[in-house]
């Protein structure tokens, strides 16, 4: 997440300037890489054709089964949640 998020890269929180910036930052930064990115290592082969291979790209959220596709940002802003209290 230090990689991606200037204000951790900084070592600061100052950067966010209110603690709901920065809630929003670290929340957008960790819908990324657990729905948004499909990461290398969680991949399934699928097949060899003509000695290429295929591959069904994963995020950690598809390896875990909480979803069953990529998620787009768009995905992210129109998928209605329900709210449990």
């Amino acid at each position: 997440m230090r990689d991606r998020l200037n204000a951790l890269t900084r070592k600061t929180h100052a950067f966010a300037k209110r603690d709901a910036t920065w809630d929003a930052l670290v929340g957008l930064q960790i819908f990324d890489h657990n729905f948004h990115r499909a990461h290398y290592a969680l991949r399934l082969p699928l097949q060899i054709v003509d000695g290429v291979h295929r591959y069904h790209h994963r995020s950690p959220a598809m390896a875990l089964g909480v979803t069953d596709h990529l998620w787009s940002f768009q995905d992210l802003l129109t998928t209605r949640l329900p709210i449990t209290s």
